[in-house]
């Protein structure tokens, strides 16, 4: 009897070791991903001026996400001539990107004009396979309540 019970908590022992263990890894390589993400899309835009970054793993539906979130500076006359259609595109934008097998895939996209005061939001919805299925619109007003369901800050 004594052995039975000995087995038991010394199973459940390394069931708890191989769950954090695992918690670890999906941590660690979520955060590898943001991280490369983050890199990739800062080095494709010279006007880039701050970011805010941010990842989790959600274990329920087990994926990583990450918020990537970008102010940029005005365009000069130099970054005009040379890349006027970059200097047409937002000030600030954020997004929240889910990965999958083909790469990373932005579930919400808001972007803001400064100078007029236009922003605007979109959210997309993927198959399994990561095929866009659709997209709609949502008002810029609600992306920090989503963005706080999704990104829940680390206690």
């Amino acid at each position: 009897m004594f052995a039975a019970i000995a087995g038991a908590a010394l199973g459940g022992v390394f069931a708890i070791r191989h769950v954090a263990a695992t918690r670890a890894r999906h941590e660690s390589e979520c955060r590898a991903l943001t991280k490369a993400l983050d890199k990739t899309v800062r080095a494709r835009s010279p006007r880039f001026f701050e970011g805010i970054v941010e990842h989790t793993f959600d274990r329920e539906k087990g994926r990583c996400l990450a918020s990537l979130e970008y102010h940029y500076k005005p365009c000069n006359a130099t970054l005009l001539k040379k890349t006027p259609l970059l200097c047409t595109g937002p000030d600030a934008d954020i997004a929240i990107y889910t990965f999958n097998d083909g790469g990373a895939s932005p579930l919400f996209i808001c972007e803001r004009t400064y100078e007029t005061g236009e922003a605007r939001c979109t959210e997309s919805v993927y198959g399994n396979d990561g095929s866009l299925l659709s997209s709609r619109e949502f008002p810029p007003d609600q992306f920090p309540a989503i963005k706080a369901e999704l990104i829940k800050p680390k206690p």
